[in-house]
């Protein structure tokens, strides 16, 4: 049985909507709900995703939350381990931590921060937080942190930790990934051809690590937008998903890894972006694109990217109910 989760409307500002969309999505059925943490975006993503999800935990009893993704450079990873943990007792072992290296150089020198080694760094944080959540007493020494016979209070309740998903596309991702996750989620910008690429990749790094590639998670996010009819739909994408592609990678606003780099699809073009990447139209049509990637990737658990900028808060409701009306009951 596939699970399905949702990223719902982003920013700061619009938290009252967030809420009120993930508390139907739990309402409906979904699985879980998601935060993605970006930095200096106007009305979109979270500079602060735990804390909104610690908001979320308390009004919540049943759907699992989680970061996807959150840049772990950005943090000490202590204070990561402490808020993690705490945010794994207040849902009641509902939080799925997901992170990834980052990528944005403005984003790193807010936090006046360098962009070299944050690879290793990265690295490092995953492994020291993984220690702080299961052992006693902590003695740890890397390049980047040292701690010698310390602990954190409280520690998580989900055993034996709060599942840990990390995103990425880079070999040197995937193989972080196969050895320090749960899982390998990927982001909603690449096509099925690099997904499948990338899979085959982890799961080489899996196998090496000792672990079986039938027995993880498969997790995957992708744009979704779903209205009454095919035509509906893809009038909402050109108004708003487009958005992010064309003004923010095509525009050369962010130095997507992907988007512009790897991947030159036309990024203005929805019939040629969408190709094997968004899941847009009716409920029959996205019915028939879920299937496709389910096929391909085996994905267990399809994380959708309802929000895009400027998308109305209604039509992120109504994109709630006709998934979990239409298209989840399928999958089940």
């Amino acid at each position: 049985m596939m699970k399905f989760g949702f990223i719902p409307t982003e920013g700061g500002h619009y938290y009252s909507e967030f809420l009120e969309e993930a508390l139907l999505g739990e309402e409906l059925g979904f699985d879980s709900v998601w935060l993605e943490e970006h930095h200096s975006v106007k009305n979109h993503y979270w500079p602060s995703p735990l804390i909104a999800l610690a908001g979320l935990a308390t009004r919540t009893e049943r759907i699992m939350i989680g970061t996807d993704i959150l840049i772990l450079p950005l943090y000490h990873p202590v204070r990561i381990a402490e808020d993690a943990a705490l945010l794994d007792i207040m849902s009641n072992g509902r939080f799925i931590f997901g992170a990834a290296i980052g990528y944005k150089p403005d984003e790193f020198a807010l936090y006046q921060l360098p962009l070299e080694n944050r690879g290793s760094q990265y690295a490092e944080s995953l492994k020291l937080i993984k220690k702080l959540w299961t052992e006693e007493e902590v003695y740890f020494e890397g390049k980047h942190y040292r701690l010698d016979g310390l602990k954190i209070e409280p520690r998580p309740i989900a055993e034996p930790h709060p599942p840990i998903w990390l995103g990425g596309w880079g070999n040197l991702s995937l193989k972080r990934a196969a050895e320090l996750g749960d899982a390998w989620v990927p982001g909603p910008t690449a096509n099925l051809e690099k997904i499948l690429n990338a899979q085959q990749v982890y799961f080489a790094h899996l196998k090496t690590a000792g672990k079986d590639p039938g027995c993880v998670e498969r997790p995957l996010t992708r744009e979704v937008v779903i209205a009454e009819t095919d035509a509906k739909a893809e009038a909402i994408a050109e108004k708003h998903l487009l958005i992010n592609y064309r003004d923010e990678y095509g525009g050369g606003k962010w130095k997507h890894p992907l988007i512009g780099a790897e991947d030159s699809t036309p990024v203005s073009e929805l019939g040629s972006i969408c190709m094997d990447r968004f899941i847009v139209g009716s409920p029959e049509t996205v019915i028939a694109k879920i299937k496709r990637f389910e096929e391909a990737f085996g994905v267990s658990h399809l994380i959708c990217r309802l929000f895009h900028a400027g998308m109305p808060h209604d039509i992120i409701m109504n994109e709630i109910r006709l998934l979990a009306k239409e298209v989840l009951p399928t999958f089940r």
